[in-house]
């Protein structure tokens, strides 16, 4: 690929004017990563090779308009962020949203760690329907941060609720605020800089095991300022700050225009349809 990496992501995302390093930067970047990129996995839901490699990489998330999982989005955005002049790293997390473990959950999700005169941030546009849509700061652990939508805050695993037992290694629980309760997101150990090859092995995992939630289900999210919009398998729901509407999807018009208009990917008509043919198949 002749072109930067970093001047193809900046063109997807509509950055406008000239770019340097700096924490507002960062922060105008990720609001525009999650409008622009979307968050899914249509590749591993049909048994397609994903992969981390920075070429296709590009060519799948910056130029085809497809959609990605965090491993895919956060290996591009360390690369990126790299490339613009941030001192950028990934690390692997455990989640722990929507589930209560009784063991240590496989260190899956990918981030990246920027560090801001001597400051550490989160840059996350991977989660899917609960990522943060702002960078939040490891300066203010046990303080709200808030973001467009909802507030965050990280704590010492401590007190996260549960037990040590599943919570191997890590040292911060990532939580979100929602209808006045704080829930645990995912836990990471900031010091864990990861290889390379330690995320090829997580990818492995997640788009071929016939226990990772990526090939049993369809999961796709997007989010701006006022509303996040998520579709697992054939249902789509849209939740606004002030209400939130579901809508189940019957025919294969329904989801294309989902998948063309609301998420704007790029596919190919075999896909989509193959796609359709796997969600009916045991709906």
């Amino acid at each position: 690929m002749q072109a930067k990496i970093s001047a193809l992501y900046l063109k997807k995302l509509g950055f406008k004017g000239d770019f340097s390093p700096t924490l507002a930067n960062l922060k105008s970047l990720l609001s525009l990563h999650v409008q622009a990129i979307p968050f899914g996995n249509l590749s591993s839901f049909l048994g397609e090779e994903v992969a981390l490699a920075s070429d296709p990489l590009a060519q799948k998330l910056l130029i085809e308009n497809r959609e990605g999982y965090c491993l895919e989005h956060s290996t591009l955005t360390r690369i990126v962020l790299t490339e613009l002049g941030y001192e950028a790293y990934n690390v692997l997390g455990r989640v722990y949203y929507q589930s209560s473990p009784v063991s240590t959950p496989v260190r899956t999700h990918l981030v990246t760690l920027v560090r801001i005169d001597q400051q550490l941030f989160l840059y996350d546009p991977g989660f899917g329907g609960m990522t943060p849509t702002t960078v939040l700061s490891f300066d203010k652990i046990g303080e709200t941060q808030q973001t467009p939508l909802e507030p965050f805050r990280f704590v010492e695993v401590a007190q996260s609720g549960l037990d040590t037992t599943v919570l191997t290694e890590m040292t911060y629980m990532l939580q979100v605020c929602i209808h006045n309760q704080w829930i645990n997101v995912y836990s990471i150990n900031p010091n864990q800089q990861i290889a390379d090859a330690d995320a090829v092995v997580a990818n492995w995992y997640i788009s071929t095991s016939p226990e990772s939630l990526f090939t049993q289900y369809l999961m796709l999210s997007t989010a701006n300022a006022e509303m996040r919009i998520t579709l697992k398998d054939r249902v789509l729901r849209t939740h606004g700050k002030e209400s939130s509407d579901k809508k189940e999807l019957n025919t294969l018009d329904e989801f294309e225009d989902v998948i063309k208009t609301v998420f704007r990917i790029d596919i190919s008509q075999e896909m989509l349809e193959a796609t359709w043919a796997k969600l009916t198949l045991n709906p």
